[in-house]
């Protein structure tokens, strides 16, 4: 299998986010991390106290969105994958009448709502950067500042380029239940990649590489004014402390 450990699926994030082994992978992100850093927002006044609308773009099986429901708001969760949201829809049963949760694409998340819909948008944990081009990316951007209300709040939570490429883990190998997953990393060609092999319940072998590009932050700011926003601030990690070289995340806030 090693000589094809880097095949290269453009569209790899629609076969993986539906399995149940992505799941496993990283079932470890708590609720409580989530509500944490939905709290902190708050606190810094970039989410109100409540009574928003809010969209939560790559919302997985919720964690977030209904952290933000909790807080009082009115929060609709989209994620390309299935499993996801049936989980999501699950798991979050007594914030109904607050928390929805729709399945879609979000480079045509113009076509699925109407204009100024949300007061808030947001990207959780490097659900951006994904596809082959700048284009789809710049198109996302655009999709997301129309459905944002004037004045509305974007929050991008996607990693830090300068600490990756400082303390990248070529190789290891993690246990996850009854799965052992060998996992293999590298920068290459503007993009960050995760090799992921591993054996499913049936005993075949199984090979899934998650493809993120290399944005840093500069060039996430460059993309974020062509498609109209203005950068207003960004911290390094979940905390909301300052953005530095040695910071896990890239958090920006844009207006």
């Amino acid at each position: 299998m090693n000589k094809y450990m880097w095949k290269n699926d453009p569209d790899w994030f629609k076969q993986w986010f539906n399995t149940r082994e992505y799941h496993l992978l990283y079932g470890h992100r708590s609720q409580e991390e989530a509500s944490g850093f939905i709290r902190r927002l708050s606190e810094q006044s970039i989410l109100a106290s409540s009574n928003q609308t809010i969209m939560d773009i790559g919302c997985g099986e919720g964690r977030h969105a209904a952290s933000m429901a909790a807080e009082g708001h009115h929060v609709t969760g989209l994620d390309l994958s299935s499993n996801s949201i049936q989980a999501a829809k699950q798991l979050h049963v007594d914030y109904s009448s607050s928390l929805r949760f729709v399945c879609g694409d979000m480079r045509e998340i113009d076509t699925l709502f109407q204009p100024s819909s949300f007061d808030v948008v947001t990207m959780m944990f490097t659900s951006f950067g994904y596809f082959e081009t700048e284009e789809e990316h710049l198109r996302t951007l655009e999709a997301i500042r129309t459905v944002l209300r004037k004045d509305g709040t974007f929050v991008l939570d996607f990693l830090n380029l300068e600490q990756v490429q400082t303390d990248l883990v070529s190789h290891e190998r993690i246990r996850k239940g009854e799965v052992d997953f060998e996992i293999n990393r590298r920068i290459a060609d503007g993009w960050i990649e995760k090799s992921i092999q591993f054996e499913d319940i049936t005993g075949t072998k199984q090979l899934h590489v998650e493809r993120v590009r290399a944005f840093s932050t500069e060039y996430l700011r460059v993309m974020l004014h062509s498609a109209g926003f203005e950068f207003d601030e960004v911290f390094g990690d979940y905390d909301l402390i300052p953005l530095v070289k040695s910071s896990p995340r890239c958090i920006i806030v844009a207006q």
